[in-house]
């Protein structure tokens, strides 16, 4: 029997090699080269308020806590001041404590009590993050009195009933806290 020619055999191989690379091509198709990345989801930003007036709402019970707890410490002559904490913060807070202590080592006390009308969105900003309000408030101060450690009253006697004042408030993850406080006109309100 004769052997292979070289025909032959060079048709082998070229068959063999064209096999090889149609294996190689058909297996390449089926692995993964690089795979896609996958996008990272955006966690959906969920406002914490609804609309501007329930932020507002929010702010005002914010507010009247403030009011009370603050008219509690100055009718208690300035004890514990530290309390604040749960309803300010940041500097206005630390200023707070401060005149709170003045109040105590003066032997000052209040009576009556502060009331607030008007309260009014001038800006409000949702993000979590570093959410903030502000407001314009008319306070009334027309039934509080300080009195120094003999009782006598030291109310300047042109002070305004009322003012209308700018409160800022920090949104926490507490909620809102007052922040920042300043008169906003001289003009009673």
């Amino acid at each position: 029997m004769p052997g292979p020619d070289a025909a032959d055999f060079g048709t082998v191989v070229g068959m063999r090699v064209i096999a090889a690379l149609a294996l190689v091509l058909l297996l390449s198709a089926c692995v993964p080269t690089s795979p896609d990345p996958t996008p990272t989801p955006t966690p959906a930003v969920t406002p914490v308020f609804a609309s501007e007036e329930e932020a507002l709402a929010a702010a005002e019970e914010a507010y009247a806590a403030y009011v009370a707890l603050a008219d509690q410490i100055f009718a208690e002559g300035g004890a514990a001041p530290e309390r604040l904490a749960d309803v300010a913060t940041g500097s206005f807070l630390e200023a707070s404590v401060e005149g709170f202590r003045e109040v105590e080592r003066d032997g000052w006390r209040s009576t009556g009590g502060t009331t607030f009308r008007r309260f009014e969105l001038q800006s409000y900003r949702a993000d979590v993050a570093s959410g903030a309000l502000t407001a314009y408030v008319c306070e009334d101060v027309s039934a509080v009195d300080v009195l120094d450690s003999n009782g006598i009253s030291v109310v300047s006697p042109t002070r305004p009933a009322s003012t209308t004042l700018q409160v800022v408030f920090d949104l926490t993850e507490r909620g809102f806290l007052v922040s920042g406080r300043e008169a906003w006109s001289n003009e009673p309100c």
